[in-house]
């Protein structure tokens, strides 16, 4: 798949900035379990925290395939660092926010002075978004929010959260709606949850008993549903390639390991076995980064891209947990070190066949798509 000039360029960018940026805080975030917050405000000095954006907020105003190749490059450093430069809140407010709500929320997100996280999964609702529980109820001038939400990436080191909640639950898809919540809202706890991949990116539970002004419904009352698919469907392109940088960084790493490792006098890339296991792992990033960028230039083209979107993440995070299991394999002993990158990308790659909607629900959805069910 060959490249525009511009985004070959923008691709060199982005490349720099991961190894001047990224690669030297993953060893401290790593152990730490902290993500450094000054890594936002250094991209957003450098105009890739809004890469999509529009440019009267502060943004790129540049299509979804510079996302993904931002994406890309910042994964095939560190995963988790990248997560935190997604700016999936900021396409939220873009698309449903007030005048108000982006001067407050989506300009001071742009710059890097604020973070964001997405709530909506719950202990009983993850891929079934209408069977989750957290409610909002009209209180006084405002709302009063009740639930629990898990797994909310950024959200212990997040300024204000994007909540989902039933403002009518008899409503089901119609009773759904979006509440902007500072974090630092009387009545809001984030926990901090230890994971297997993804450390340098807190991830959070979070309980909500708290009072929200009128001000933070995003958007129109039940009417979040329709965003909510929308904003999934761009999630699942940007998982995609997430997965697609974990896979190429794994790639790199088996490819540089096998030219250099020496066993019984031989460099091992001159065994068959593992050049067979290379050809496989390139073959399958291949397919991957296709699909990738396919589904991002057919959504950048307006064209129905829900089914390219599903198709994407089920092969890209499928390719990623095949790479870097058969680069750990490669690297056998000296893999399995945790401070190993390989070993990082091993443990990061697991996230993706399970999150943005596991790949049993993207193969049910390709299959009503293409209407083979």
């Amino acid at each position: 798949m060959l490249e525009s000039e511009e985004e070959t360029q923008f691709r060199d960018v982005c490349r720099r900035f991961a190894a001047k940026e990224i690669a030297p805080r993953i060893d401290a975030a790593e152990r730490t379990g902290v993500y450094p917050r000054e890594l936002r405000k250094i991209a957003g000095k450098a105009g890739l925290l809004g890469i999509t954006a529009p440019e009267e907020f502060g943004g790129a105003g540049a299509p979804m395939v510079f996302q993904c190749i931002a994406i890309e490059e910042f994964a095939s450093v560190c995963a988790g660092l990248a997560s935190g430069l997604n700016g999936l809140g900021a396409r939220m407010l873009v698309r449903v926010g007030t005048g108000a709500q982006k001067e407050r929320y989506l300009k001071p997100t742009l710059a890097g002075d604020t973070g964001s996280a997405f709530a909506m999964t719950e202990p009983d609702a993850g891929s079934d978004v209408l069977a989750l529980r957290t409610t909002a109820k009209p209180e006084g001038n405002g709302w009063r929010i009740t639930g629990s939400k898990l797994y909310a990436t950024g959200a212990p080191c997040s300024d204000y959260m994007i909540v989902v909640a039933y403002t009518d639950r008899d409503k089901r898809r119609d009773g759904l709606s979006l509440f902007l919540v500072d974090t630092d809202t009387e009545g809001v706890e984030i926990h901090k949850m230890d994971k297997l991949g993804h450390r340098s990116m807190e991830t959070g539970a979070v309980f909500l008993d708290c009072v929200v002004p009128a001000s933070a419904l995003l958007g129109e009352a039940g009417q979040a549903m329709p965003n909510i698919m929308e904003l999934l469907e761009e999630g699942r392109i940007t998982h995609a390639a997430r997965s697609l940088g974990v896979a190429r960084g794994a790639l790199d790493l088996a490819v540089d390991y096998a030219s250099q490792r020496r066993t019984f006098g031989r460099k091992i890339n001159e065994y068959q076995i593992i050049q067979m296991k290379l050809a496989q792992m390139l073959t399958e990033f291949r397919s991957a980064k296709l699909h990738v960028y396919d589904s991002a230039r057919q959504y950048d083209a307006g064209a129905p891209t829900l089914m390219e979107a599903c198709m994407a993440k089920l092969v890209a995070s499928e390719a990623a947990v095949s790479i870097t299991d058969q680069g750990m394999r490669i690297f056998a002993g000296a893999g399995y070190i945790n401070e190993s990158p390989i070993n990082r990308f091993f443990r990061d790659a697991r996230l993706y066949p399970i999150s943005e909607g596991t790949n049993e629900i993207q193969m049910r959805t390709i299959c009503r798509l293409a209407g083979i069910m």
